[in-house]
């Protein structure tokens, strides 16, 4: 087998890889409550390691949510009921 043509696929895949993951990270980005193009382009450059990051990191809970807060389908549960 020649080398060049191993080194060849090799670079294929891993640029397919690199691609894979970066379409992964911009559109898991903003489940994360993070930039979806952000993501995208740091994925781009650092590859799997900032889709690795991206999970790593903890929720920007203020962005998920799109500035709302969730109602907690529970909380109706535990809360007094009101006095007429």
């Amino acid at each position: 087998m020649d080398p060049l043509l191993l080194g060849t696929g090799l670079f294929i895949v891993g640029a397919v890889v690199w691609i894979v993951c970066a379409v992964y990270a911009y559109r898991a980005a903003p489940t994360f409550g993070r930039s979806a193009v952000t993501w995208g382009i740091l994925t781009i450059i650092f590859g799997p390691f900032a889709l690795f990051a991206l999970y790593l990191l903890p929720k920007n809970a203020a962005k998920a949510g799109h500035g709302q807060q969730r109602d907690d389908p529970q909380a109706a549960l535990y809360e007094r009921p009101r006095k007429r």
